[in-house]
């Protein structure tokens, strides 16, 4: 009798922890409580209320991404756990959705940060303005202080041209001509943040290849 009890009571105990489970596929395995602390640092780091589907395919692509790192290329992810530990405190190494959440995000960070730095070129900038259907934004002839106008500066060279400048030199002070007049492109932090957005997303697809060579040792 008591054995019997004790096999129902592991089947019991079995068959919660396995409802747990919302993913299971190729050899990645996804808990419920997984997907709710990956919804909630989502949420605190980005502010943002991610849907469900979307978190699970972000947590199988950083599941991924770090089973191959481990794989292929075990130093590197050795000497960036170290960096991490030393940032957020050894405890972090307990919080394995959160640490393999900041190892993702400081991998592909720095694909981005390197190509910005090197690679992002006024050409770029013009492909990612012209790929929106505008670019309106207030000029003003005192500093932003009265606003004389809003225009669309999307193709707008002198603009275009002194926002890259200034922005990879990370200035906040962006002109533009009309007619003979030079004005101040007034740039409020959410249309920066949006612009930011529009940047970060190019680059993000621009060096996709180069990143999954990096963690998978091919092109996809």
């Amino acid at each position: 009798m008591v054995s019997r009890i004790l096999i129902l009571i592991c089947l019991f105990i079995s068959f919660k922890s396995h409802s747990n489970i919302i993913y299971d596929k190729n050899e990645i395995v996804i808990t419920e409580i997984e997907l709710n602390k990956y919804l909630e640092i989502y949420k605190e780091t980005l502010n943002i209320d991610l849907k469900i589907n979307e978190a699970v395919k972000n947590i199988v692509l950083i599941k991924k991404t770090i089973q191959s790192l481990s794989t292929n290329n075990q130093k590197y992810l050795i000497s960036l756990d170290k960096k991490i530990q030393l940032e957020f405190g050894s405890n972090i190494s307990n919080e394995q959705i959160k640490l393999d959440f900041i190892r993702y995000t400081k991998i592909r960070n720095d694909f981005i940060s390197n190509y910005f730095i090197n690679k992002f070129s006024i050409s770029d900038l013009e492909e990612i303005f012209n790929s929106v259907d505008e670019l309106t934004l207030p000029i003003s002839k005192n500093n932003c202080l009265i606003i004389e106008s809003l225009e669309d500066l999307k193709e707008d060279k002198v603009f275009v041209k002194n926002f890259y400048e200034n922005f990879k030199n990370k200035k906040t002070e962006f002109k533009m001509i009309k007619g003979k007049q030079t004005y101040s492109v007034c740039i409020n932090n959410e249309n920066l943040r949006k612009i930011e957005n529009l940047i970060i997303n190019f680059i993000d697809k621009k060096t996709q290849d180069d990143f999954n060579k990096f963690i998978y040792g091919k092109i996809d």
